[in-house]
């Protein structure tokens, strides 16, 4: 994956997600940078960029590339391609506004299932339509 255009994703992929939310400062979740808590302990990839990133705890936190999800639910570390993503359930998301931690089930394309934890809410919409990215505008993306 080392040859992705990530300069051409990233900026696809926050206009995405930017366009629809209506605020962007959240407890757990941080868009474009990594969150702050987890920059001393991840290395992402050379010319790999961050889109989302949440840390909610040491036992629940994510972080969304241009490449790659990664992270750790209760002691489990998961790491996987967005394209190898075949669905997501993302449990109660819209908690009414409430500032609340939900539990995503990730289904892969080879049978394997990923469980996430993420803030619900109005950032839950940042790792939904980072997953609806790979789907609907990824394959149409001019490759710069």
């Amino acid at each position: 994956m080392s040859d992705w255009p990530h300069s051409v994703i990233q900026p696809a992929l926050l206009q995405y997600i930017r366009s629809h939310v209506k605020q962007s400062n959240w407890r757990f979740t941080q868009l474009e940078v990594v969150h702050d808590a987890l920059a001393r302990v991840i290395q992402l990839d050379p010319d790999e960029l961050c889109v989302v990133s949440c840390f909610i705890d040491g036992q629940r936190w994510y972080v969304m590339t241009t490449s790659r999800v990664f992270g750790i639910y209760r002691g489990s570390r998961f790491e996987f391609s967005p394209l190898q993503i075949r669905k997501c359930t993302w449990g109660d998301f819209k908690q009414e506004g409430r500032v609340q931690i939900e539990v995503a089930e990730v289904q892969l394309i080879g049978g394997d299932k990923v469980t996430m934890a993420y803030e619900a809410g109005f950032a839950s919409i940042a790792p939904i339509y980072y997953e609806r990215f790979w789907h609907t505008r990824y394959p149409a993306l001019e490759r710069g």
